[in-house]
């Protein structure tokens, strides 16, 4: 077995994806809305039988359904946006640096000797 590579992050792509997203679901909403006419236009024809209020409620519940689609790839759009953008911030980061912190209790740990704990401690 040779040693995981891990993994490449591409910003650019995920921002790609993420503006896509957000474009979608911005016509989304325009395009449910355009089923409201033809649909109450065909319950309207069935006025007095059960599948007229059948088909204006499942008319209600997709718009519904796909109105909440549509925030959600929103949501999901601008969170690729807020990664890739996380990504690159990170990048340009100094490496992380530990900062020496003093033990309050002043702790021994029996068994060890030395200024420092060993692995085996």
């Amino acid at each position: 077995m040779g040693q995981d590579p891990g993994f490449t992050v591409k910003p650019g792509e995920l921002t790609a994806a993420g503006n896509n997203a957000v474009t979608v679901a911005g016509k989304v909403p325009e395009e449910t809305a355009k089923l409201a006419e033809p649909s109450t236009k065909a319950a309207g024809g069935l006025a007095g039988w059960q599948s007229g209020a059948a088909l204006t409620g499942c008319s209600s519940a997709w718009k519904t359904l796909l109105d909440g689609l549509s925030n959600d790839m929103k949501s999901a759009g601008g969170n690729l946006i807020t990664c890739a953008q996380t990504y690159l911030n990170a990048d340009h980061l100094p490496p992380p640096t530990a900062a020496p912190v003093s033990d309050p209790f002043d702790t021994k740990v029996v068994g060890v000797t030395g200024d420092h704990l060993t692995k085996d401690a």
